[in-house]
């Protein structure tokens, strides 16, 4: 096909020229949309919000007589697991039983019928309930919305005072249980230290021996040291292990995997650390009793107790974290803690072995002492180390309530939140801004989409792009095909002055200058049926023949032949056909209409009329008629229907192609185009009929006019000719 017939791309003018065909589809659209969107601003309920700002601190030290936690990690958790926090199950059900908004959200249910329960609530709350970190600080914004500003408050101010009292609990935990212990064990140490009184009393009464010489009592000094140490490890030990069962106790409410301190103490790798803790813990002693703090020596064992407790811990976190496997944010830290736990308490056993494998030297000195000063100086010892127990207990019970009593929640409120008076949505003026482009946008997109969808031709401009290059060889308005006339399609013959008919003898006059030279044989066809192609012919030639050319319409519509319904003429058969299958005179086929203009029609419809047309007799019947008249136009079947049109031309001197506004769809004539051109007949150019102020600007030459007072007049718009 030749690229000069049809473009598939779109120019900027083609754009504007849409935008403006289409402008009605886009204001209704705007209009549409900027007015659903005012009803959404009246009829939607007002949304208000709340905030309750909170600074995150760091989680409290263990007590100061902790001797090994107060080592370990003391990291708060991240923000992130703050959030989490906030809006866990458990403290959004707490702020539901204390506001009792059970009760509020059934007051306020539409559907009576339908049971509100607990979970449809929290469901509900949570959703209200936003929780978002300030960039780069430790502060966390607490946001909640609802329809009811005071609700919104009331939720915001007592969801941050519960999770407060959560992280109260949590810190406040630890303390708990160390202090449940040491409260139980002190009864019993005070027992234990009246009866070692009461025995070494009688001892003395007894045998009469009150004083030690100065070797047992260095025995008894260094026992008692090493006995006092290992109590003191002995109750963290415990102490620790409580923890750990508390951590356990939390893991339960979960369904977590709990994990046993045996699991760890078995380990293969765990037993070899310790081992080699504890020799180098001895060695270590027996090192600082020789040479001073800053000898290389003592410097070495101590590095390699350092890397062997750093091994030890990192082989109880891999233990732990291949036990346990979560993605709760809000049980993360037990964990962490847990490790932490794990790893003091077998750091703490490895230390009373060592203690006690001291010990051991000087029992077995002990051993050697007369028997006597061995009783009585097993007896004093036994009395100290009860003794120092017992104030070793009183002491870290004052701690720990005193360390329990000072703990604080990690969350201090910076913002408590008050009622808004001011809805965050809808934004009225954001939403009715939204709603204006929204509307441009959709009012753009449903022009576009109904051009698209839209396959008819509406205007002169649409016919030019696709016909590039191919001249406009006239516009026929759209008339009335008034009841008073015989032949109301003849609208030269019926109104000779009238506008329309103008436009049809200026339509015959540029056909006349379109080629040179001037054309004397044409023949008329359209895309597809319906488009005016008859009505056009017979009006074209009534207009030449009104000229004084003497002028011969033929049709060669041989399947649906209209010229005779046209021209007001009875159904004969006798035409066209008869001439070529039984050579029938053209005087015979030939009828006279009107002064100059002759008919001749197609006679009997035939079974095959291209073999009638590539006929030899059709060719001789073209070049007699030539001879006889000035003009000849011929009515021809359209170009989709059949190949006549086609054939037909080759024997004329240019073929026209008539196409409707408003009718002629636009693959229609994309295809009737590349047909012409690919059959190489000579396209004289293109005839626009029923065209209106709508889709032509030619329009107002032809139903604009001044009259003889000179005021300017529009005429009433007509009916479409259905042509």
């Amino acid at each position: 096909m030749d690229p000069e017939i049809y473009e598939d791309e779109l120019t900027l003018e083609d754009i504007i020229h849409i935008f403006k065909k289409r402008f009605w589809w886009f204001f209704a659209t705007v209009v549409i949309t900027v007015a659903l969107t005012i009803l959404y601003l009246f009829l939607t309920t007002p949304i208000y919000e709340a905030s309750v700002t909170l600074k995150i601190e760091p989680q409290s030290q263990g007590s100061v007589a902790d001797i090994f936690t107060s080592q370990l990690s003391s990291s708060r958790p991240e923000i992130s697991t703050e959030v989490e926090l906030i809006k866990s199950r458990t403290n959004i059900e707490k702020v539901i039983n204390n506001l009792n908004l059970t009760e509020y959200f059934k007051n306020k249910s539409k559907d009576s019928e339908k049971e509100i329960t607990k979970l449809d609530i929290i469901k509900t709350v949570s959703e209200m309930i936003s929780v978002s970190p300030v960039k780069d600080t430790n502060i966390v914004k607490i946001s909640v919305q609802s329809d009811d500003p005071e609700l919104a408050k009331n939720i915001a101010n007592e969801l941050a005072s519960v999770y407060n009292e959560f992280l109260k609990t949590l810190s406040k935990n630890e303390y708990t249980v160390k202090r449940e212990f040491i409260e139980k064990q002190i009864p019993k140490v005070e027992n234990d230290l009246k009866a070692a009184e009461e025995k070494i009393r009688k001892f003395k009464e007894e045998n009469k021996v009150f004083l030690l010489d100065e070797e047992a009592k260095n025995i008894l000094s260094f026992t008692l040291e090493y006995d006092k140490q290992i109590n003191s490890y002995n109750l963290q030990l415990e102490e620790n292990n409580a923890k750990i069962k508390a951590f356990n106790d939390l893991l339960k409410k979960v369904d977590e995997k709990i994990i046993s301190s045996e699991t760890i103490s078995t380990n293969p790798f765990i037993n070899q650390l310790k081992s080699k803790l504890i020799n180098y813990k001895v060695e270590l002693a027996g090192l600082t009793n020789i040479y001073p703090e800053t000898d290389p020596k003592v410097k070495e064992i101590k590095d390699k107790i350092a890397e062997t407790e750093k091994l030890l811990k990192e082989q109880v976190a891999k233990i732990v974290t291949s036990q346990v496997k979560t993605i709760n944010p809000a049980y993360q830290d037990i964990y962490l803690q847990l490790i932490e736990a794990q790893y003091t308490t077998e750091i703490l056993k490895s230390t009373i072995q060592a203690l006690t494998k001291l010990k051991e030297t000087y029992n077995q000195k002990f051993s050697k002492l007369p028997l006597l000063e061995q009783q009585l100086l097993e007896l004093q010892r036994d009395i100290k180390v009860k003794e120092n127990l017992y104030t070793l207990l009183l002491e870290k019970l004052e701690e720990t309530r005193i360390a329990e009593a000072g703990v604080i929640g990690t969350a201090k409120l910076i913002d408590s939140a008050i009622t808004p008076n001011q809805p965050i949505k809808p934004n009225k003026k954001l939403t009715a801004a939204i709603g204006l482009v929204l509307g441009i946008f959709l009012g753009i997109l449903v022009a576009f989409i109904i051009e698209y969808a839209d396959k008819s031709i509406k205007d002169e401009e649409e016919i030019k792009r696709m016909a590039k290059g191919k001249i406009i060889l006239g516009r026929i308005p759209t008339f009335e095909m008034k009841k008073e006339y015989e032949n109301p399609e003849l609208i030269v013959l019926n109104e000779p002055i009238s506008p329309v008919a103008e436009s049809i003898k200026l339509t015959s006059a540029n056909i006349n200058y379109s080629v040179t030279p001037e054309p004397k044989v044409i023949s008329i066809t359209s895309a597809g049926p319906g488009e005016g192609k008859t009505i056009t012919s017979a009006n074209l030639a009534i207009s030449y023949a009104q000229n004084g050319l003497k002028t011969l319409l033929i049709d060669i519509d041989m399947r649906k032949p209209r010229v005779e319904k046209a021209l007001g003429l009875e159904r004969i058969n006798v035409g066209v056909v008869n001439h070529i299958l039984k050579n029938v005179p053209i005087e015979r086929i030939t009828q006279n209409y009107m002064e100059n203009l002759d008919i001749i029609p197609v006679g009997p419809l035939p079974p095959n009329p291209t073999a009638l047309l590539t006929s030899k007799q059709f060719g001789e019947l073209m070049d007699t008629l030539k001879e006889k008249y000035d003009k000849i136009v011929i009515d021809l079947p359209p170009i989709l229907a059949a190949a006549d049109s086609l054939i037909v031309s080759k024997h004329t001197d240019g073929l026209i192609l008539v196409v409707r506004a408003g009718k002629t769809q636009k693959h229609s004539l994309k295809i009737a185009l590349e047909n012409v051109i690919t059959s190489d007949n000579t396209l004289l150019g293109l005839i626009i009929d029923d065209i209106n102020e709508k889709n032509s600007g030619y329009y107002y030459y032809y139903y604009y006019y001044y009259y003889e007072d000179g005021q300017k007049k529009k005429r009433k718009k007509n009916k479409k000719n259905k042509n």
